[in-house]
């Protein structure tokens, strides 16, 4: 996830540095960029995959692609890392509550 993740601390830096463009016409050309990458990857990806002998080349190239195409998901959706976040903490806190809850069962019975 090295690719990936440089890319998106490189458009994350771009977005930082950019004064006066509105951010969300700009977050929506680089999902744009980043869906079309994607989708010329995963088109390389299948022809790949279709030929045998190159099966181990198309499978790392496609996963690639659909990694690509979470960071664009991302780039065009900013706001939903909070709601996931959230939510995130919310399900720990009820997986801890559960596993405190299973222990003291364990014990009494």
């Amino acid at each position: 996830m090295g690719i990936v993740g440089g890319l998106s601390a490189v458009v994350s830096g771009l977005l930082h540095a950019v004064i006066g463009i509105p951010l969300a016409l700009l977050r929506g050309v680089l999902a744009l960029v980043l869906t079309v990458l994607a989708t010329v990857l995963l088109v390389v990806a299948v022809v790949l995959c279709v030929t045998i002998l190159l099966l181990p080349l198309g499978i790392p190239l496609g996963a690639l692609a659909m990694q690509l195409y979470a960071k664009a998901a991302q780039l065009a959706l900013p706001g939903s890392s909070g709601v996931e976040s959230a939510l995130r903490a919310r399900g720990d806190a009820l997986r801890a509550r559960g596993s405190r809850v299973r222990g003291r069962l364990q014990r009494a019975g």
